[in-house]
């Protein structure tokens, strides 16, 4: 594209887009009019281009009428597919829509609170990756020290007190008070001080989630005002 084809896309082009494009394109999904207008800029240059290359005269207005048009129709700078699911055109055309993970779907009496398809989708239970690295940790502690440390694990994932583990294992319950103490002063040095915070904090990829469900909220509180 000429420098002059330049000029006319940012001075002449791109001003009309900011101007009407927020009034007569139809946003869809997540989209906003500054976003349309980029697209529209970037369609146009490439239109822009085409007519130089074909050695064609058009005007500003001629451009700028045509790439609104297409903006309508669906089209985007990314595409103008209409078999896609999630491309603008098949859902201007109804055959597909997107929801919003906040989109209610129900409502919890016990908690006080809608139901969200978000809720709905998501994960409930850890990470897996994260369970496996505790499991990875677990197993190189244990395989490196007193068996007996093993035992005591084992009884407290069963939930048997010191001394209902010592009865069913044939260990004397004060020779495996010594070792639970010595075991915590081993854990805490292989596992580091902060263990135990590390395990109690939510994962990241949670926390993002949680994050855009109140920053939604947010939104939607501004709105009813």
């Amino acid at each position: 594209m000429s420098p002059e084809s330049g000029e006319m896309l940012m001075g002449e082009i791109a001003p009309r887009f900011r101007s009407a494009i927020h009034r007569c394109v139809r946003t869809l999904g997540c989209e906003d009019s500054d976003e349309l207008v980029q697209d529209g800029i970037a369609m146009s240059a490439q239109m822009l281009s085409n007519v130089e290359r074909a050695g064609k005269q058009v005007t500003p207005g001629n451009i700028a009428c045509y790439t609104i048009l297409h903006l309508k129709s669906g089209r985007r700078n990314t595409g103008a597919s209409r078999a896609d699911v999630m491309a603008c055109g098949t859902q201007l055309d109804s055959k597909s829509a997107l929801m919003s993970t906040e989109e209610e779907v129900g409502y919890d009496p016990e908690l006080d609170e809608a139901i969200t398809l978000g809720s709905l989708l998501a994960v409930q239970h850890e990470d897996p990756a994260t369970a496996g690295g505790r499991n990875v940790d677990w197993d190189a502690f244990l395989g490196s020290h007193d068996y007996r440390y093993g035992v005591i694990v084992a009884g407290m994932l069963e939930g048997e007190s010191l001394s209902e583990t010592a009865r069913s294992s044939g260990l004397s319950y004060l020779t495996l008070g010594e070792v639970k103490v010595k075991l915590a002063d081993d854990l805490r040095e292989f596992m580091r001080a902060s263990a135990v915070l590390d395990a109690l904090k939510v994962p990241t990829w949670r926390a993002n989630l949680v994050a855009d469900r109140e920053k939604a909220a947010c939104k939607a509180d501004r709105r009813r005002w």
